[in-house]
């Protein structure tokens, strides 16, 4: 899975024949990325948290933090994923092995009780941002797939359903994207926020 960050809407997606999945925007390897500053223009000045939340969403973090901005909402993963290899030697090994290859050297590390070529490394981030920093957002956001932006323009309308919010896009043809909050304070906190934007009335609320 390759994941580009979008010019047009400031997310993380995986191009379907060069275009965003999402808002059809233009996205390829050739397309640099936006400059920290657009980012930033587009994110906005941190307005306050929200509340913990969860992104429902493969690979990535799911557990992190929903912040408020002028423009729209940022969600921060409690931590950023990265893989780490034991050793050099045993990563060149793990990337030249096949499929079958890598399954036979997988059990016996099991089996033999020996460390597995590579795994899975967690970086905690602090809960805390200082407020006036646009550039640190946009610097985030630039560097972790893991971050997501919506902006208010984003946001055609939103319902809550089954304990998680939908945020619906202008483009119907697209599937909501669905957040979680943990506890009643956040459900209140974004709820408020998101009645007192510039988005459309509710969907549904209950």
């Amino acid at each position: 899975m390759t994941l580009l960050l979008c010019p047009e809407c400031c997310q993380w997606r995986e191009p379907v024949e060069g275009r965003c999945s999402v808002c059809a925007g233009s996205l390829d390897l050739a397309i640099p990325d936006p400059s920290l500053e657009t980012i930033a223009e587009e994110i906005g000045d941190l307005q306050g948290l929200l509340g913990e939340a969860d992104v429902p969403r493969g690979d990535l973090p799911q557990r992190g933090w929903l912040w408020a901005t002028t423009n729209g909402l940022l969600f921060v993963p409690c931590e950023s994923r990265v893989i780490v290899f034991a050793n050099s030697d045993r990563a060149k090994e793990a990337t030249r092995q096949n499929g079958l290859g890598r399954w036979i050297g997988q059990w016996w590390s099991r089996l033999s009780g020996h460390r597995s070529a590579s795994r899975f490394a967690c970086e905690h981030r602090a809960s805390a941002f200082a407020a006036s920093d646009r550039i640190a957002l946009a610097e985030l956001l630039r560097s972790d797939p893991g971050v997501l932006f919506w902006s208010r323009g984003a946001i055609a309308a939103w319902r809550r359903q089954r304990g998680q919010w939908e945020f619906i896009r202008p483009n119907t043809c697209s599937w909501p994207e669905r957040i979680s909050m943990h506890d009643r304070d956040g459900d209140r906190a974004l709820q408020t926020w998101l009645e007192t934007t510039a988005c459309p009335l509710p969907v549904n609320v209950r």
